[in-house]
């Protein structure tokens, strides 16, 4: 198993969608969760809207798949997705 850092940007015009399917968005990445393959999510700060997650998976194809059933992916909330492997060297894992 490897991890990706995995960074999404939201369509500013799509806030109201996204405040609506929010709750299914968090409980698609808690069964991730839950499945040991979210590690951690969560919004970014600043004045672009958007998230990023740790996810733990086999390869970088696996993570674009399970991401791909997102909710926020779905329904075009997503307008931008990154997914890079990501090596902790030091960490609290």
């Amino acid at each position: 198993m490897a991890f990706f850092a995995v960074t999404y940007a939201y369509d500013p015009e799509l806030s109201e969608l996204a405040d609506e399917i929010r709750p299914t968005h968090r409980a698609f990445l808690s069964d991730l969760r839950d499945k040991g393959l979210n590690v951690a999510s969560g919004p970014l700060g600043g004045d672009t809207p958007g998230a990023l997650l740790i996810i733990e998976a086999e390869n970088l194809d696996e993570v674009e798949a399970l991401l791909d059933e997102d909710p926020f992916k779905k329904e075009k909330v997503v307008s931008e997705r990154v997914v890079r492997p990501w090596n902790p060297v030091i960490s609290r894992f």
